[in-house]
């Protein structure tokens, strides 16, 4: 034990004196060598940038052993990496705090990036400084029979890295113009270009390019992706107005269009250079533009050969349409028997009502679907114009309707007698009917001798009574019993359906006055007290 006690001291005279140590037995020290350096040192004044330090690590160790030992003693663990911001003589914002990696070790490498603004700083050469912090094993002891033990250092230093601000022209766009355009038609694209840089821009060339194929430069004759303006010299702080005729299609869709310039400019010593490139943008404004308002529906409902759809179309502008009209497009829903409406002129803000009519097939499900519309029209050339974009309107499918429905059921028949049921049947459809027959489904206990009612040819709304002759069993009870009218019918086209089967209820009720027991019963009775009485008079 008093031996690792010297060996102990001796490593702590190690720590604090710069002579060359006293080899002590079963021991290892040294440590990490972090330096720093920017991975691209160049910037340019008045922008945005990311400042890429590099830690390196190239540990070293002055008394060797074990190689997990050395590399424990060689690796940097917490790093923390700093830009001492209020220490940098130079108009730089850093945005990014404290970066903090895991560990460093040995003969390796970590990134640390921080976003920084850089304003309008002078050219030429900055020391940015940076805190360095993290901990290493200074030594281990160890031996065969023991623990190794760890002597611990934390390292918190400054070093600077060097950036350097480049003496060069730049540009930017300060203000734009009026920058707009219809579809169809040309405009004015125009921008102020300024020199924000240390140097002047000489011999400059503005090429302006979209990549947009639906707009270009020049006239609808030569029209061009790109084109290229003269600017003889532009001084740093100066500024200039550039302007260009520039055009979109007629089937271009509205919305902003970016447009981007880039300044190719010759520098002090005569050679060519390119600045980053700029954005300015142009705004194309539709041609025209409808709403589709006042939507409603007329039998819109599941198997209907002429369901309708009714709207009033409006002009939104920006200009007056000629010979309009309304297109329903195409659904998996609906088949369209007149899917066109056409309206005629329309101003700005004039309307005028359209309809469509629509097949909906017998396979379609009730509920809300989309139905898209658009809108044809000539422009002042006669030229025929679609819109590009459909108006979507939500329409409701309603479930199918019966063409027949039971309004009134009326009977007298009670238990073990028989009676009329009058049932009034009313027709729902939208063409007259013929042959109409109805016929009636009954159950246990009650019965029928007449099940069939000729109700003959019905119109649109009309009620017919049906009348049936049923009977109820002896032992019916006083309630209604459920049954059923099917109609039989012959439409419009001579074929002949038949509704499914509608739901009624036939009601039984008490015997009103009469004998209170059934007849047949009671002639049983006679007839038993009859024979009764004539045995008695033979014996007598």
């Amino acid at each position: 034990m008093m031996r690792r006690e010297i060996v102990l001291l001796v490593l702590a005279l190690v720590l604090v004196v710069p002579a060359t140590p006293v080899v002590a037995e079963n021991s290892v020290y040294g440590n990490p060598e972090v330096s720093l350096s920017v991975s691209d040192d160049t910037f340019k004044a008045s922008e945005a940038a990311t400042l890429s330090v590099v830690a390196s690590n190239d540990g070293r160790i002055q008394q060797g052993g074990p190689a997990q030992y050395e590399e424990k003693i060689k690796t940097a663990q917490n790093v923390r990496l700093t830009v001492l911001e209020d220490q940098i003589d130079a108009p730089i914002d850093v945005k990014t705090g404290t970066i903090v990696r895991g560990s460093i070790p040995g003969s390796s490498t970590s990134t640390f990036d921080f976003n920084v603004e850089i304003g309008n700083a002078t050219p030429g050469t900055y020391d940015i400084p940076v805190r360095v912090e993290y901990k290493h094993v200074r030594a281990v002891t160890y031996s065969d029979t023991e623990q190794p033990e760890y002597i611990w250092s934390t390292i918190d230093e400054r070093k600077d890295v060097t950036i350097t601000v480049e003496d060069r022209p730049q540009f930017d766009v300060v203000s734009e113009g009026n920058n707009a355009v219809f579809a169809g038609d040309t405009g004015s694209l125009s921008f102020t270009l300024e020199n924000t840089g240390t140097r002047t821009a000489n011999a400059a060339s503005v090429q302006l390019s979209t990549q947009s194929g639906s707009l270009y430069f020049g006239s609808p004759s030569n029209a061009q992706g790109e084109t290229s303006l003269y600017v003889p010299t532009l001084d740093p702080g100066e500024t200039t107005t550039v302007s260009a005729q520039v055009g979109a299609g007629s089937e271009t869709s509205p919305g902003e269009y970016p447009v981007n310039a880039v300044v190719s400019y010759e520098n002090q010593n005569g050679v060519t250079e390119q600045s980053d490139t700029l954005t300015t943008g142009v705004q194309v404004r539709p041609e025209r533009s409808f709403e589709l308002r006042d939507v409603s529906t007329e039998n819109f409902r599941v198997d209907e050969n002429e369901a309708r759809i009714n709207a009033t179309v409006v002009n939104t502008g920006p200009g007056d349409a000629r010979n309009v009209a309304v297109q329903l497009g195409q659904t998996s829903t609906v088949t369209a028997t007149n899917g066109e409406s056409s309206v005629g002129d329309l101003a700005v803000g004039e309307s005028a009502p359209v309809s469509f009519t629509v097949t909906i097939p017998a396979s379609a499900e009730p509920g809300t679907n989309t139905f898209p519309f658009t809108v044809q029209y000539e422009n002042a050339d006669g030229d025929v114009r679609t819109t590009d974009t459909p108006i979507r309107k939500s329409i409701s499918i309603g479930p199918e309707r019966d063409p027949f429905t039971v309004t009134n059921v009326s009977t007298g028949v009670s238990p073990g007698g028989s009676d009329s049921v009058t049932v009034g049947i009313r027709y729902n459809g939208a063409e007259p009917v013929s042959a109409t027959n109805a016929k009636i489904f009954v159950s246990d206990p009650i019965s029928t001798s007449d099940d069939g009612a000729y109700l003959g040819t019905m119109q649109p709304g009309e009620t017919t009574n049906a009348t049936f002759t049923v009977s109820a069993g002896s032992g019916a009870l006083t309630k209604a019993y459920a049954a059923s009218i099917e109609v039989r019918y012959d439409d419009t086209d001579g074929d002949t359906k038949y509704t499914d089967g509608l739901p009624i209820g036939i009601p039984v009720s008490p015997s009103s006055g009469g004998l209170p027991v059934p007849l047949p019963v009671i002639v049983v009775a006679v007839l038993v007290v009859a024979g009764g009485a004539y045995v008695l008079y033979r014996r007598r």
